[in-house]
């Protein structure tokens, strides 16, 4: 009788598909540990990226506030823009009008670190509003200037306003980027220095609400081409890839108010007897003022330290008392005097000094019995209150003379 080869092939047929299921099963594991790479690959390149931008941003905070002088206070270096303009890592001399912002590589030697890398090996780039750069200075830079730098999102809404610089991650390149080196003296971050091969997108017709992270229409998109605010894009598509790290006004002052010398400052100027005979001999300038309009600090012949006069007499506000009398200045009654100058101070909550008209308001420096007292030319009366010395744990005081 015939025997039936069957049960060798159901035999072959079961081991067959053991086999395919190892294969299956094997496949799935490799494909796994592959995503399990891929993502610890991503996670590390995210958290090298993190700590570079969190480095420059400390760099750049602790030069603004670290200058010898108050004067050169806040300031912000410019950014590295190449072979023809400066040396590699080196900040740019003056380069674009007072007040027109610039983006370049980040200047790491002039800020005194090691060059500074994202993820995947790029160097860090950096934007300045034209108001915080060093040179050509803006004409007043104080607590209250507005950077010139705002983030959107994909949507084309606003995230974050008024920056004073942004730290950008160029990531990988997108589309027609194209980083190949343009000069044999750059050994440190290679490339080049068109900002359109590193920011994105290079295709406008990509652009979110028309925006890109550089400026156009200028050498190698680097200079903006009027003082208004600049949109940068913060997104993750097939278009967009930088990330940032911001740095605000706020982040410098901040620690600038801690230098002993800045209250000093302050002190010298309503102290300087040349600028309280300004003071005093001055008429109080009229109604929807704060009452020094005609005080000039450029025309106060011996004054100690015009410059910084200049950028802060936005926070002075003056007023004739209706008769001599005194008022109260950390605690205690002054002798009998005739006019008040107050420095306004930080403002507070609900507090907005972002245009001329909001500057030129009282209520955006004065709260309280201070600001029912002030009147122009003539104050409502002489219930004004303050201390002697500007407080760095009590910046919105208003700090006050009665000469």
């Amino acid at each position: 009788m015939m025997k039936s080869h069957y049960p060798n092939l159901r035999s072959q047929q079961g081991g067959a598909l053991i086999i395919l299921l190892l294969v299956l099963v094997l496949a799935g594991t490799a494909a796994l540990l592959t995503s399990l790479d891929s993502s610890d690959a991503k996670i590390e390149r995210e958290r090298k990226t993190a700590i570079a931008l969190s480095e420059a941003k400390t760099a750049l905070i602790g030069h603004a506030v670290t200058n010898t002088t108050v004067v050169s206070l806040g300031y912000l270096p410019n950014p590295d823009l190449g072979p023809g303009v400066n040396v590699e890592g080196s900040s740019a001399a003056a380069m674009g009008g007072a007040d027109i912002s610039l983006v370049g590589k980040l200047p790491w030697k002039k800020l005194g670190i090691a060059v500074q890398r994202d993820g995947i090996g790029e160097c860090l780039w950096y934007a300045v509003s034209g108001r915080l750069k060093v040179n050509p200075t803006t004409a007043v830079l104080n607590w209250d200037t507005q950077g010139q730098i705002d983030v959107v999102n994909a949507a084309g809404n606003i995230i974050a306003s008024n920056l004073a610089a942004l730290i950008v991650s160029p990531g990988p390149s997108i589309g027609a980027q194209d980083r190949q080196i343009a000069d044999v003296s750059l050994v440190q971050c290679g490339g080049n220095y068109d900002a359109k091969n590193y920011l994105d997108t290079y295709d406008v017709a990509n652009a979110v609400a028309g925006n890109l992270n550089y400026f156009p229409g200028s050498v190698n998109n680097r200079q903006a081409a009027n003082v208004a605010n600049k949109q940068f894009v913060l997104a993750n598509n097939d278009f967009y890839n930088d990330r940032f790290s911001y740095v605000t006004v706020d982040d410098i002052f901040q620690v600038i108010v801690l230098r002993g010398d800045f209250a000093v400052q302050i002190n010298n100027l309503l102290d300087d007897i040349d600028f309280r005979n300004e003071v005093l001999t001055k008429a109080v300038s009229g109604a929807g003022t704060k009452g020094v309009d005609n005080v000039v600090c450029n025309n106060i012949s011996n004054l100690s330290n015009r410059s910084f006069c200049n950028n802060w007499k936005e926070m002075l506000l003056l007023t004739q008392l209706p008769a001599p009398a005194s008022i109260t200045i950390d605690g205690a009654a002054t002798v009998s005097c005739s006019r008040i100058i107050v420095f306004g101070g930080q403002r507070t909550v609900g507090q907005i000094r972002l245009t001329a008209a909001n500057k030129s308001m009282p209520a955006n420096y004065l709260e309280g019995t201070n600001l029912a007292a002030f009147a122009v030319p003539v104050a409502n009366d002489a219930n004004f209150n303050g201390i002697s010395a500007f407080n760095a744990g009590n910046p919105n005081a208003d700090v006050m003379r009665c000469l």
